[in-house]
């Protein structure tokens, strides 16, 4: 599956499901598509962000884990991970959990190596910096840890809302392996760049158009 497949299956899904979050699921694509071509058999992915959802529900799909027909009923009301979901470990719901079952995870079993992907927003969550400091106490070298950076959150620019700049910097210098990947709050349909408030807009049939003629 490529970049452009997954968007127009997550703008399809969405419509279908009367979903939200397509800003957040459409940033984090090529991150999911990166992590899961360096997993191996054993290791574990766990979608923290969990706005995004339907761009990790699209790629489970296309991958088999449970029939495409079946990826907007996941979707329906508030779209989150569930693990009633074939392929998904563990149901994130209030944000700043996610890293925190990663790192267990990866304290566990060392032998493997655990992807989480975090969005910015959750990163101002005290939860996620005190996961920070567990897994560099620890040394969690297997522990790959991947930040949506998109700039925006729910009510506005993250930076206007609290700068993550010093934490990104404290949790490079702290996770042996983290990642603040830039991305584009919407990534691929201009008008939902940049814009903020398609964390919770909807398309119609005239804009989902639109949208598909901008992949």
């Amino acid at each position: 599956m490529d970049a452009t497949q997954l968007r127009k299956d997550i703008l399809n899904v969405s419509f279908e499901a009367g979903a939200c979050h397509l800003g957040s699921a459409l940033s984090c694509v090529e991150i999911v598509l990166d992590i899961h071509d360096r997993m191996k058999d054993r290791d574990v992915f766990l979608f923290a962000k969990a706005s995004g959802v339907a761009t990790y529900y699209c790629y489970l799909a296309d991958k088999g884990l449970f029939p495409k027909e079946n990826t907007a009923d996941y979707l329906r009301n508030y779209p989150l991970p569930s693990k009633e979901v074939p392929g998904v470990i563990h149901s994130v719901g209030s944000m700043g959990h996610g890293l925190s079952v990663a790192v267990g995870l990866a304290l566990g079993d060392r032998t493997r190596d655990v992807y989480v992907l975090l969005s910015d927003g959750e990163c101002q969550e005290g939860s996620t910096l005190e996961a920070v400091i567990f897994a560099g106490h620890h040394k969690l070298k297997n522990l790959h840890v991947f930040v949506d950076d998109n700039q925006l959150q729910a009510g506005g620019a993250t930076k206007d809302i609290l700068d993550l700049a010093t934490t990104f910097e404290f949790m490079q210098n702290t996770l042996p392996n983290c990642e603040i990947v830039r991305t584009v709050k919407g990534q691929g349909v201009d008008f939902m760049e940049g814009d903020y408030c398609w964390h919770y807009l909807n398309l119609d049939e005239n804009l989902l158009d639109k949208a598909l003629q901008q992949i």
